[in-house]
């Protein structure tokens, strides 16, 4: 029994000093981590801003195409709640969303849109997916803004009408995802984009435009 008892005692001690070097260890490494972070939020502090000026991003298109993807999926699923409640409100807050959405693909697509140059050949067919999608986005969320514009204010909450302007709807959030994702692949598979690589600058692109005027 002394042996049995003088063996538990050992183990007890053997396991109250194991704890003791796993708390102390965990404690220290909370505060290197602690020590750490701070000097982080310390030389954040004092560092100068990092913040660019929009001249420094060699195109503003990134910029922008995040709206009308965000803005179209959430009017395609407040349409799909419409189908079942049938709310004259519930039309000017999609109308105010697909509208929005319709605008932001326009300006991704039109005045912000990035012009490239020497693109690989694999590059170039997701460039051309990228904008394929892109334009359908452009037209079926002009479409849908004009349907819930008539739903408005001539065919009001019929239920067949709102599945049209559903079926319209849904196929540009379906757009926008796909133009999404083939600018996602261009980006960061393909590496058109960081640090200006594969895209032409606006002083480029107007020298580029000013030979082809002299010739």
């Amino acid at each position: 029994m002394k042996t049995i008892k003088i063996f538990s005692i050992i183990l007890v001690i053997a396991f109250s000093g194991s704890f003791t070097n796993v708390f102390a260890l965990n404690e220290k490494r909370n505060d290197s981590d602690k020590i750490e972070l701070s000097t982080n939020i310390t030389s954040i502090a004092q560092s100068d801003d990092v913040k660019a000026d929009f001249d420094a991003f060699p195109n503003l298109h990134p910029m922008v195409v995040h709206f009308p993807i965000v803005l179209l999926i959430i009017a395609v699923l407040l349409q799909l709640i419409q189908l079942f409640t049938l709310n004259r409100t519930m039309d000017w807050v999609i109308l105010l969303m697909v509208g929005s959405g319709f605008i932001g693909a326009y300006v991704a697509s039109t005045l912000v849109h990035p012009h490239t140059a020497e693109l690989t050949e694999i590059a170039q067919s997701v460039l051309d997916q990228h904008d394929k999608y892109a334009e359908w986005t452009l037209w079926s969320s002009a479409l849908a803004a004009i349907l819930k514009i008539v739903s408005l204010f001539w065919v009001r909450l019929k239920r067949g009408f709102e599945i049209a302007v559903f079926l319209v709807m849904a196929f540009s959030a379906y757009s926008v995802s796909e133009a999404g994702h083939y600018g996602s692949q261009l980006v960061y598979i393909e590496g058109v984009g960081p640090q200006g690589k594969y895209i032409e600058t606006e002083n480029e692109e107007g020298k580029g435009e000013s030979n082809e005027h002299s010739h």
